[in-house]
Parts: structure tokens; sequence; C-alpha cells
């Protein structure tokens, strides 16, 4: 029998929880983990309702029935990243039109749509964060959970943890409950 998806295992969901708090607790019983089939299958990719595709290489031993490799810190921060993408869209965002409207004009006008201005203030770093688009909030997120499994967190990241943490579903991007 084919693999095609499964649900998180308890370590896949422990570890979204420590990233998440209780922001994803309403998408995580139904969120499906899918081995990456269709195009660049090295690729990680999020859709809506909870659906998140990834390389079979980020699972233990290359199999998709044992749990993620979240020790290894790219596999923790891709995944981190796309766990950012079911949170956006808890926020009100438009993740899949927006990064596809980014990725098109990456395409033709040789922009990086993950590449954002780091800087060493929480503050500014926050808001960086608030201002990005979608990819690069996503990285914004990666590059600090790849540095917290490699045991170097970024200071200047706590207040974008602490931002996350708290986010209440239907927030804009500026922290202000939306409207309708």
């Amino acid at each position: 029998m084919m693999f095609w998806r499964r649900s998180m295992m308890p370590v896949e969901a422990g570890f979204a929880q420590r990233l998440f708090g209780t922001t994803l607790d309403e998408l995580l019983p139904g969120m499906r983990l899918h081995v990456r089939r269709l195009g660049d299958t090295r690729r990680a990719l999020s859709l809506g309702g909870g659906r998140i595709y990834l390389p079979r290489s980020f699972f233990e031993h290359r199999n998709p029935h044992k749990p993620l490799r979240l020790a290894h810190p790219v596999v923790a921060g891709v995944f981190a990243h796309e766990l950012l993408h079911q949170w956006q869209r808890l926020q009100g965002r438009a993740v899949t039109w927006e990064a596809l409207g980014l990725h098109l004009r990456a395409a033709c006008l040789r922009r990086n749509p993950y590449h954002y201005q780091a800087c060493a203030d929480p503050q500014q770093m926050l808001q960086c964060f608030l201002d990005a688009n979608v990819e690069q909030q996503g990285q914004i997120w990666q590059d600090h959970v790849q540095a917290l499994v490699q045991g170097q967190p970024l200071a200047c990241m706590c207040l974008i943890a602490e931002h996350v943490l708290k986010a209440q579903a239907g927030q804009s991007r500026s922290g202000r409950a939306s409207k309708g």
C-alpha cells in the first residue's frame, strides 16, 4: 500500500506546541504530513487545511511512517517554516495566493522572496517580521528554529517568538484584530 499522508506523530505535535503554544491547536488534530511527490520533491510546501508536503529525506530512514528528523536543524527549520504558513493562515493571511505571486515575481525579476535584512535589535527584528511578506516571515522563523535546534538561540528573535506564541487567530499583520 502506498503512503500518501499521515497525521502528525506526538513528537511532531509536541514540537509544534513548543514553538506555537496554543495558536495552532485548532489545526493540529487535522494536520497531515505528505511526502512531496510532484514538482520539486526536494522542497517543502504548505497548503490550506493543515496540509504540509515534505521531502522523503526529512523522515527518519527516509520512511514517512517514521517521525521527522527534528534533531536536524535544517529539517526542524523547514518544518517550522511550513508550520508558520499554517499559523499565518489562522491570522487571516492568504498565504497560498501571496506566495504564488511572490514566486512568480521572483522568477520574472530574479528577486529572492525569502530575503530579509537581519538586525541585532529584538524590537527592530520584530518590526521586520511584522512588515515581512509570508515567505520572509517563514524564513525568519526558520532561521530562529534552526538556531534553537543547534543550541545557539538568536537573542534578536525573542520578541518574534513571543509574538507568535501569543497571537490570536484573525489578527492582522500589525497585531491588531482584523475587521470582518
